[in-house]
């Protein structure tokens, strides 16, 4: 296996400067390569930088570093979601040897126990507090407002949120999030100008999407799909008319909804369905499916309509969310009892 070293070497200059600001490696700027990945390792290795590696890497990450139990190197593989904080931060790796295969970085591993105390895992919970709420909100809406922002930092924790406040806490975070300070806003990462002109003049002013707590916080999960009965029709018609192993169903499932949602034309979902050996015979199957999906699109939440779906928009029906006791373990996924963590 390769070490830390030689997998920061493949790094470009203006990456390894990133990664250099990201853990707080003094004077980057003024190192050579070599020099700077000696300083980068060295700073990975302090219990400063592992210990805001522990408050901020996501739960996936977290985890997978946590159940390495300071063992020293694993063998084990992982996909980039499950390690994608620790990535971020250098301390994990693509295996060159595995595509699309990640391991956490040798030395690694024995950081957690120097940095696993009671008050790191205080620490931990009030940031990821924070950041599952930033998260939920950029998930649910793709532009998000600062006075929005403390809005749901007071109705959600009863927490009161300066705008200077937001600026400081989202510019310590390792994570990509544009922060518009002009016009007091942040804006999802993967939004170029051309979608963000186009879901800001969309969005205008629509009231945004607010449900009870237990809900919102899903959608602090990139992968969280609220889904219709039209999403659980689509899911049962790819398990019934889609010849593959059952493990694949759902990722043709999530091919398929990409397709819709970017707006793509019929015969393009048909050339799609034919690659996996699927072809509808006759004009009434063919339309049931398109049925299908129109009615996909009226219920996805959209970053256009500030996280409702069009057909919210177009009815008078209301919703009933299902309140969080406060006996009931946190939505947040603390472990700990509502009444303790969120609902504090």
């Amino acid at each position: 296996m390769k070490s830390t070293k030689s997998h920061l070497k493949s790094y470009n200059m203006n990456d390894l400067k990133r990664l250099a600001r990201t853990i707080s490696v003094k004077n980057f700027s003024k190192y050579k390569k070599d020099d700077l990945i000696d300083a980068i390792i060295e700073r990975q290795h302090t219990t400063e930088a592992a210990g805001y590696a522990y408050k901020y890497i996501d739960d996936h990450s977290f985890e997978a570093w946590k159940n390495t139990g300071g063992r020293g190197p694993t063998e084990s593989r992982y996909n980039l979601e499950e390690l994608f904080g620790l990535y971020i931060l250098g301390y994990a790796f693509e295996d060159s040897e595995q595509e699309d295969k990640f391991f956490i970085a040798e030395g690694i591993p024995e950081l957690f126990a120097t940095v696993d105390n009671e008050v790191n895992r205080e620490a931990r919970l009030r940031v990821q507090r924070k950041l599952k709420l930033i998260r939920a909100a950029l998930h649910l809406y793709g532009i998000v407002s600062f006075s929005q922002l403390q809005h749901l930092f007071k109705k959600y924790y009863d927490m009161e949120m300066t705008s200077a406040e937001l600026v400081s806490f989202l510019g310590e975070s390792p994570y990509d999030i544009s922060i518009d300070e002009d016009n007091e806003q942040i804006i999802i990462d993967d939004m170029n100008y051309a979608q963000y002109e186009m879901v800001k003049k969309l969005q205008g002013n629509l009231p945004y999407y607010e449900p009870e707590f237990g809900k919102f916080i899903k959608f602090s999960d990139p992968n969280y799909i609220d889904e219709s009965k039209a999403h659980r029709a689509l899911k049962e018609w790819v398990k019934d008319n889609v010849d593959v192993p059952r493990d694949k169903h759902y990722s043709v499932y999530i091919s398929l909804l990409q397709l819709i949602m970017q707006g793509s034309k019929k015969d393009d979902i048909l050339q799609y369905l034919m690659t996996l050996n699927v072809e509808l015979q006759n004009a009434g199957s063919q339309r049931e499916l398109m049925d299908m999906m129109a009615e996909i699109v009226e219920n996805t939440r959209h970053f256009k309509y500030r996280g409702h779906k069009e057909s919210e928009l177009n009815s008078q029906t209301v919703v009933k969310e299902v309140k969080v006791g406060r006996n009931d373990p946190c939505p947040c996924g603390s472990g700990r009892k509502y009444k303790k963590c969120c609902g504090r």
